[in-house]
C-alpha cells in the first residue's frame, strides 16, 4: 500500500482520540450514541481510494524507470529521450519515433550490463579499457543531473501525496457526517483496540460508510 494511505490512518487515530475525549465529557450529561468504523476494512473496500493508490504506485514506478533510462545516456541522447517522451505524452509519435524511443529506453540498461561485464573482466585489452573508462565517465557525469531529476520527482510525488490524502480524508469525514445524520449518532469514531475496550457489533457503521464512499455521489 502506498505511503500516503497511511496518513489516513494517522488522521483516524487523531479522530478517535478526539471523539473519545468528547464522549467522556458528554456522557455525564446526556446519552451518547456512537458509531464505530473498522478503518482497515474501510480502506480495503473503498474503491476510489484503491484506484488512486494504484495510480500513485504506477506513477512512482514510471518515475523510477525514467531515472534508470537516463543513467548512462549522453547529453544528446538524454535530450532526445526527453523530446520523444513529451511527444508520447501528447500522442504524437510516429512509428519511427516510437521505435527510437524504445531503443533509447533500453540503452542505459545495455550499457550498464556492458559496464558490469568489463569491471569483472580481469584481463582487458586496450579497446576494452577505453570502453570501460568511457562508461564510467558517462556514469559519473550524469550523477548530478540524475540527483536533480530525482529531487524534482520527489517534490511532484509529495504534492500528489498531499492532494490524494486531503481528498480522501475529507471524503471519509463527510461520509461519517452523513452516517451520523442518518442514524442520529452524536459521534462516529475509529474502532481502535487501544481505546475501545468493548463495543456491541451493531455499533459498526463501516458498511454504511462504504455505501456512501462507493456510490460516487
Amino acid at each position: 500500500m502506498s505511503r500516503w494511505i497511511w496518513l489516513i490512518f494517522a488522521f483516524g487515530s487523531l479522530l478517535t482520540l478526539t471523539a473519545w475525549r468528547a464522549m467522556t465529557f458528554d456522557s455525564l450529561n446526556q446519552p451518547v450514541t456512537i458509531g464505530l468504523v473498522d478503518m482497515e476494512k474501510l480502506v480495503a473496500n473503498y474503491q476510489a481510494l484503491k484506484q488512486d493508490d494504484e495510480q500513485y504506485r504506477q506513477t512512482v514506478q514510471r518515475r523510477q524507470r525514467m531515472l534508470e533510462a537516463r543513467a548512462l545516456l549522453e547529453a544528446k541522447e538524454w535530450e532526445e529521450l526527453d523530446n520523444l517522451e513529451q511527444k508520447e505524452a501528447q500522442g504524437k509519435l510516429t512509428d519511427a519515433e516510437r521505435k527510437r524511443l524504445e531503443e533509447l529506453r533500453k540503452l542505459s540498461e545495455q550499457r550498464f550490463t556492458e559496464l558490469q561485464h568489463l569491471q569483472l573482466k580481469e584481463s582487458k585489452n586496450e579497446q576494452e579499457r577505453k570502453r570501460l573508462e568511457y562508461l564510467l565517465n558517462l556514469q559519473n557525469s550524469n550523477r548530478e543531473k540524475l540527483q536533480k531529476l530525482m529531487q524534482k520527482f520527489e517534490e511532484e510525488l509529495t504534492k500528489l501525496n498531499e492532494i490524494l490524502t486531503t481528498r480522501h480524508r475529507d471524503r471519509i469525514r463527510e461520509a461519517a457526517k452523513q452516517v451520523a445524520q442518518q442514524l442520529g449518532l452524536k459521534i462516529v469514531m475509529i474502532a481502535d483496540d487501544d481505546l475501545v475496550l468493548y463495543a456491541e457489533p451493531n455499533l459498526d457503521v463501516t458498511d454504511r460508510m462504504l455505501e456512501i464512499l462507493n456510490s460516487n455521489k
